[in-house]
């Protein structure tokens, strides 16, 4: 592609109304897409920690085994065997 066809290309989403809204649209789009992303991300994020202080609070019980406390709250053991010790220190 030479540069005057790439400026024609640029001016058209620039300039002409047609170019304008299409270009509104793609960044609508966009936007929706990222806002969606960041809420998945989130809710994720929500759930470890959930996960994390339900594990930090049956640590604290001292009833039940690393393992079981991994099992139950679908944390990996080593995660929770790094909760055991910010508990012990």
């Amino acid at each position: 592609m030479n540069y005057a066809e790439l400026a024609k290309r640029a001016d058209y989403f620039k300039a002409e109304a047609e170019g304008v809204n299409a270009m509104c649209e793609l960044m609508e789009k966009f936007g929706e897409k990222k806002l969606e992303e960041g809420r998945l991300e989130g809710r994720a994020e929500g759930r470890i920690e959930s996960a994390r202080r339900t594990a930090t609070a049956l640590l604290a019980l001292g009833k039940l085994t690393l393992s079981q406390i991994a099992e139950a709250t679908e944390l990996s053991q080593e995660e929770v065997k790094r909760l055991a010790g910010t508990l012990g220190a």
